[in-house]
């Protein structure tokens, strides 16, 4: 490449296996390099000092290889005023031998104040340098923070007044997010551009700190993932929360009564949970999704579930064996499917499109009393079924739609046939039903 003395212009962004260009020095008309990589080792800290052209995003890799802050200093961060995303990774393999010089390594990468997007992968020190909670860090969007395993606290990232997307993973020294994380006691309202948070593969994160000041006062995504020992027993004050997301966090125990806005709820592979607050839940919510939830248990509510959803779905939940209106909350689509012991099955009334799937000791469907208002059903793997609702045309008069596929025990459609206004019918591998489509009479 070094002899593209004319190039101006060069672009290399997303493209993973392409490390720094070789010869930098040599293409004297470079004016803008965007998408640099540079991989340290030898003399490569004053070559990315030289690199005054460097615009869009910047990696740089193998930062174990930086011996103390002398070597970082030749990297002449500050001033880059034209890269916007920083990106700063340490090998996973590498130990530190000092802590502090870590420390001060990261201390003298501090990117120019124009920085909108900054990554650090790897970082082996046990403490952040103060740059990363900089107040006047006015363009940062969003911060990542992965795999810091030695650290044993978080910079006060509450007060960066623009950050709106915050990923905080792998950091396996924190037991505790305190008060030193929202920032200065006299900040007002922490976070408060943040609207998405996540919090992921933190095993020794137990309890956070509650301000009660205010905080994430926008923020409208959380999602924690693999933090199995943190426990939030109060109510999380998030008026603003739209999606909440929990897996593999079975301590968790959220109470919903400070989510004022929450639309969609979703909790994954929480093995502890035994039942659900169906009946107290806030009725803003219009998506539930609960998965490999292996205790879970469907009870009949105390109160009354005033809920309309749009969607709930129930997966891999295997002590559920009954599911009827007076369990579940109203919805408008809900699917079903790897809850193996589900053997009673009596479709909710307001349901419009229901999903069926790999529940295989079902043998029987029922439609409620009163009819349904669904549209379309699906069935399919569910080996033990033998009937469909009985009384369809009059139970189900809207139906639409009905597809089924891999259902061997069903021989024929129920006394009466099928509904008038049925539109589209799919038959898979049903061999009985198929079989005997003499006696369908349709």
């Amino acid at each position: 490449m070094e002899k593209l003395i004319n190039l101006r212009h060069l672009d290399i962004s997303n493209t993973c296996c392409l490390k720094m260009p070789l010869h930098l020095s040599k293409l004297k008309s470079l004016q803008v390099l965007m998408g640099a990589k540079f991989l340290l080792g030898g003399s490569r800290m004053e070559a990315l000092g030289e690199a005054q052209n460097l615009y869009g995003s910047l990696s740089i890799v193998e930062l174990q290889n930086v011996v103390d802050r002398t070597e970082a200093v030749k990297a002449k961060m500050r001033e880059k005023n034209h890269v916007e995303k920083l990106s700063l990774e340490w090998s996973e393999s590498s130990i530190a031998d000092n802590s502090q010089t870590e420390r001060d390594i990261l201390d003298e990468l501090c990117p120019h104040k124009n920085i909108k997007e900054v990554e650090i992968t790897g970082y082996r020190g046990t403490k952040f340098p103060n740059w990363l909670a900089d107040v006047l860090f006015l363009k940062i969007v969003q911060l990542s923070l992965s795999n810091c395993k030695d650290c044993y606290s978080l910079p006060a990232l509450g007060q960066l007044p623009c950050l709106k997307f915050l990923c905080i993973r792998g950091m396996h020294g924190i037991t505790e997010v305190t008060q030193d994380f929202y920032g200065s006691s006299s900040s007002k309202n922490p976070f408060n551009s943040l609207e998405g948070l996540l919090f992921a593969d933190m095993p020794e994160w137990k309890q956070r700190h509650i301000l009660r000041n205010g905080e994430f006062p926008m923020l409208k995504v959380l999602l924690i993932d693999n933090c199995p020992k943190l426990s939030l027993k109060t109510p999380i004050q998030l008026s603003s929360l739209k999606g909440f997301e929990v897996i593999r966090s079975p301590k968790v125990g959220v109470v919903y009564e400070g989510m004022k806005e929450i639309e969609e709820l979703d909790i994954s592979d929480c093995n502890s949970l035994t039942s659900f607050p169906f009946s107290i839940l806030p009725t803003t919510l219009k998506t539930i999704g609960i998965s490999d939830c292996r205790k879970l248990k469907l009870e009949q509510p105390v109160g009354e579930m005033s809920m309309f959803l749009e969607k709930l779905t129930l997966q891999k939940c295997d002590c559920i064996d009954d599911i009827s209106p007076k369990f579940l909350p109203r919805a408008r689509t809900l699917n079903v499917s790897d809850c193996h012991n589900l053997s009673r099955f009596l479709i909710p009334t307001a349901t419009e499109t229901l999903v069926i799937g790999s529940c295989k000791k079902v043998e029987k469907l029922s439609a409620a009393c009163g009819g349904t208002q669904m549209t379309s059903l699906d069935i399919e793997r569910c080996f033990k079924l033998k009937w469909l609702p009985e009384r369809m045309q009059e139970l189900l008069p809207s139906l639409k739609e009905l597809r089924l596929s891999y259902c061997p025990e069903i021989e024929s459609f129920p006394q009466g046939g099928l509904p008038f206004n049925l539109q589209f019918l799919s038959i898979f591998h049903c061999m009985k039903l198929v079989n005997g489509r003499k006696e369908w009479h349709l």
